[in-house]
């Protein structure tokens, strides 16, 4: 969020959800060492790879690349916006 990407964080940032679990492609060694904590909630997220992190935990120094799975995107944001919502019809107003 710091550098300007929006990324799913249901409980803030305060490693008690999965919502941020990002699968790292490239830069591992640019983040910040996992802690128990996050390897603890980790084991919850679906789809876990030996390359997830939870972003929120994650303290960026240098690039990184990293791949938010599809089925890991909320349809609403935190901040009242939507994304990735894909084929899906918006309901009518009432």
């Amino acid at each position: 969020m710091h550098f300007g990407l929006h990324l799913e964080h249901a409980c803030g940032g305060v490693c008690a959800c999965t919502t941020c679990h990002v699968i790292v492609k490239q830069g591992d060694n640019n983040l910040s060492p996992m802690d128990d904590d996050e390897a603890d909630r980790l084991e919850m997220a679906p789809g876990l790879t030996l390359h997830s992190r939870l972003g929120c935990q994650c303290v960026v120094t240098g690039d990184v690349v990293v791949e938010i799975p599809n089925w890991n995107r909320n349809y609403v944001s935190e901040g009242g916006g939507s994304m990735n919502l894909g084929d899906a019809i918006p309901l009518p107003k009432k």
